[in-house]
Order: structure tokens, then C-alpha cells, then sequence
């Protein structure tokens, strides 16, 4: 079977160049979502000869994640992520046999048993936070949320504060970090909708912007690693222990201490980027409808901070899933097709691969109803699922390589957002707008933005 020809695109189509009009460098995702208003729930956009196919559709969205029909493609921003982290459970090929090990010896350790461990260390960042910001009127949340999600993961999965909620800050160490996830995030979005030739040229000098940072970082943790291996460190029930204790029960080995090194990368990476960016989308919306902040405050009220308390605060959940749903961190995921066979009426071969444009076919009207654009937490409630049966929610990814850390995000989200509304009344310095202005790097993430904060009364 050939691809088919007959796809909609982004015209005009320039000979041999191709869609040129159709790209958005800096904006690829939130342009492609725009595209898919005019041009249907399945398109092509030709760069050269390389033919991308969007998946916009809910309905088409679901037929991909059919795992006998379809399986993951290593490509895009994803692909780009392999330069830090190598052979983590984000960026490792399935074939790998490390990536099957790493995942059977690191899925008890976010297991619920892993998850109320994990609550204290969340909750001393949540402490940590709060009064950092009792000092403050107006707050950056760019860098707040950026600080908290790396120290929950830093503290929850290796016992170590990085120091960024104090009055020295940082060492420098993990301020080169900080800067090498910056200048990586932003290049692995921007190349990887470039031409071709530009890219490989662009991407040639962005690169060694960073090379040396990358460098001194993965030097960093290889040191933890060996320092907590050698005994030099003591013992602790996370996940750096899990994973340099746990002999894998299909092949009886352990995980190479260089693989452990990617694993954490890979935690600190997509972990605290994806996670911010959803607390900074909530926050954003919670500033700005005082009735949404109020709400999660007497839910706080009702069920206090413990793990039981926040596992089941269900309207903060419900508003932490509205912003998943409107404003997924990852906003598209690559599939491969298994064997040839038709998507939307037209053919796809074997081994073509489609982008599923995660963030359009999550606001798709067709499966979420006319108000589907519209932030509203409720249509989360049990009664108004039952409206949507085909709805179409993945912003974890789906199948065998779907987020492991789901539900470790969802309690650090929940415990965050719920301490923070409980103790600080807040209002953006600047409204405006029904939605948070977005950026991409590689993620979908608001535009740094601040928040004017007082404490609430016996606060």
C-alpha cells in the first residue's frame, strides 16, 4: 500500500519545498490546532518529501491508540530528549531490552504503597513553598512551579534538596542543570519543525550551546548514583534505591548504574517540566475564577492534607484534569502503523507514522460536545461523563508507554494546588483573556506570568 495523496494540507504547496506556509516554528502545535479548524480531523502537511500526517479528530485520535494497529514512534521533541536522557523510560526505543527491565523493577515504586512514602517528602515542599511566599505580594509561578516540581522529584525519588527554596539557593551544580533543560527544551521544539537543511545547521551550533552543561550535569548525578552505591550515602526507601537495589525478576539483573543516571534524568526532565506546566495552567485559571479557588479551599477544609485527604479530593482533581484536557503538556504523541490500513478513509502503509495532535482532538467537539473549548470542570463529574462516551483524554500517553509517573504527578498536583489556595488568596497582576497565554519548548507551557497573593484570614 502507498500513502495516499489525496489528504488535505495547508496550501498554498510550494514545488519542492512543500507546506512551508504550514509550519509554525515557534508555535507548532497551538498553528496545527488553528489548521485543523479548516482543514478536518486528519491532514498532511509535506515538508521536502517528508509527509507528516496530523491526527486532529477525537475519533481518529482513539483508532490510533489501538495498540494492534498502531504503536509508538520515537520521533519529533521526543526524539531530541534522547540527548539528555538517553535510554530513560521517556526516550528509549521498546526494543530496548533496558527499557522493559527499567520498567518492571520501577513500577512498584509508584505503586499507591510508593505514593504514601512519597507524601511527606511532597508535602515538605509544599511547606517549603508557602512560606517562602509568606514574605512576597506578588510571585513569579514560572519559577515557583519550576523550583517545586524539581524538588519533589529530587526529595520523593533521591532523598536530596537542591536548595531551591532557600535563602542561598542552588549550588551551582543545579543551576547548570536548570540552564541545560532550558536551552534543550526550547532547541528540541524549534528543530524539530525546521527544514531540513536549516534545521541540521541551526541545530549543529544550538547544540554545542549546551553540550558542555550536559556534560557537567550527567557528571553530577553519576556521582549520586556511585556515591549511594558505594555506601557513601545512606540507604533510603526511593526511588534511586529501588532502582540500584532491585533485581529485575525476568532477566535477575539490576539496572546499570549508567542506565539509573538516565532514569533520573529522565524523572527530573519530563517529570518536572510536564507537572509545572500543568500546575501553572491551574493556577492561572484559579486566579482568575475566584468561584474555582473557593471551591478547592473547602474541599481542603473538608478532607485535610494526609495522602487519604488529597487521593480523594475529587473537585480539585476535576480542575486539575480541565486544564489536562484543554492544555496537555504534551501536546501531540507520534504512532507507527502496524500494517497497512485506512485512517479516516485514507490509506496509511505499514511503518508510516501519524501525529496525534493530542491537544486538538482533546477539545474536539464531536466527542466532548459544542462546549468543548470552554474550561469547565464539571463536565469531569460522574453524571456529565456519561454525556461523552467516546471522549477522547490521553495526556499521559497511552498503551505500555504511557506515563508511569501519572499518579505521582496527580498527588503532587492535587497536594500542591490545594496547600497553596488554602493558604493565599490570589489574583493575576495582569487579566485578561478567557485562557492562559501558551509557549511551546518542546512542551506546552504557559508564558511566565505572576500572581499578586495575600493570606487568607488564620493563614
Amino acid at each position: 500500500m502507498k500513502l495516499d495523496t489525496r489528504f488535505p494540507h495547508p496550501g498554498p504547496r510550494v514545488p519542492i519545498l512543500g507546506d512551508i506556509f504550514g509550519v509554525d516554528r515557534h508555535h507548532p502545535t497551538l498553528h496545527e490546532m488553528t489548521l485543523a479548524d479548516s482543514l478536518g480531523p486528519i491532514f498532511e502537511r509535506k515538508l521536502l518529501d517528508s509527509h507528516l500526517i496530523l491526527v486532529a479528530g477525537g475519533e481518529l485520535a482513539g483508532e490510533c491508540n489501538d495498540e494492534g494497529n498502531w504503536a509508538r514512534a520515537l520521533a519529533g521533541p521526543t526524539l531530541k530528549f534522547r540527548g539528555i536522557t538517553r535510554s530513560g523510560l521517556f526516550t528509549a526505543k521498546t526494543s530496548d531490552p533496558l527499557w522493559g527491565q527499567a520498567r518492571r523493577i520501577l513500577d512498584p515504586g509508584f505503586a499507591q504503597s510508593a505514593l504514601k512514602t512519597y507524601h511527606s517528602a511532597m508535602q515538605s515542599v509544599a511547606d517549603d513553598l508557602i512560606e517562602h511566599w509568606s514574605t512576597r505580594e506578588v510571585v513569579d509561578v514560572h519559577e515557583a512551579m519550576t523550583n517545586a516540581t524539581l524538588e519533589v522529584i529530587a526529595r520523593a525519588g533521591f532523598s536530596r534538596n537542591l536548595g531551591l527554596f532557600s535563602d542561598d539557593g542552588a549550588d551551582q551544580q543545579v543551576e547548570t542543570l536548570l540552564t541545560a533543560l532550558d536551552q534543550v527544551l526550547s532547541w528540541a521544539s524549534e528543530s524539530s519543525n525546521d527544514l531540513p537543511l536549516i534545521g541540521q545547521v541551526r541545530g549543529f551550533f544550538q547544540e554545542r550551546q549546551f553540550k558542555d552543561n550536559l556534560a557537567e550535569t550527567r557528571d553530577y548525578f553519576d556521582q549520586m548514583v556511585a556515591d549511594r552505591a558505594a555506601g557513601k550515602e545512606p540507604a533510603q526507601n526511593d526511588l534511586l534505591g529501588l532502582m540500584l537495589d532491585t533485581v529485575d525478576p525476568e532477566t535477575g539483573q539490576k539496572l546499570p548504574h549508567e542506565n539509573v543516571r538516565d532514569q533520573v534524568l529522565t524523572f527530573l526532565v519530563a517529570g518536572h517540566e510536564t507537572t509545572a506546566a500543568l500546575l501553572e495552567v491551574t493556577l492561572w485559571y484559579l486566579a482568575a475564577r475566584k468561584e474555582l479557588a473557593t471551591a478547592v479551599v473547602d474541599e481542603a477544609s473538608d478532607r485535610g492534607f494526609d495522602y487519604s485527604g488529597v487521593a480523594g479530593m475529587r473537585t480539585t482533581r476535576n480542575i486539575l484534569n480541565e486544564s489536562l484536557r484543554l492544555w496537555p503538556p504534551v501536546p501531540g504523541m507520534f504512532r507507527m502503523s502496524r500494517k497497512d490500513q485506512q485512517l479516516g478513509g485514507y490509506n496509511i502503509p505499514a511503518g508510516h507514522p501519524v501525529f496525534v495532535l493530542t491537544l486538538a482532538a482533546q477539545r474536539d467537539t464531536e466527542v466532548w460536545g459544542p462546549t468543548a473549548g470552554e474550561f469547565d470542570p464539571t463536565r469531569w463529574d460522574a453524571k456529565a461523563l456519561r454525556q461523552y462516551p467516546n471522549r477522547y483524554f490521553t495526556p499521559f500517553g497511552t498503551g505500555p508507554r504511557s506515563c508511569i509517573g501519572r499518579a505521582f504527578a496527580m498527588q503532587e498536583s492535587a497536594l500542591l494546588i490545594s496547600r497553596i489556595c488554602d493558604a493565599f488568596d490570589m489574583t493575576l497582576t495582569e487579566p485578561g483573556g478567557q485562557a492562559p497565554v501558551m509557549r511551546e519548548r518542546g512542551t506546552l507551557r504557559p508564558e511566565p506570568f505572576t500572581v499578586k497573593i495575600t493570606a487568607r484570614p488564620g493563614k
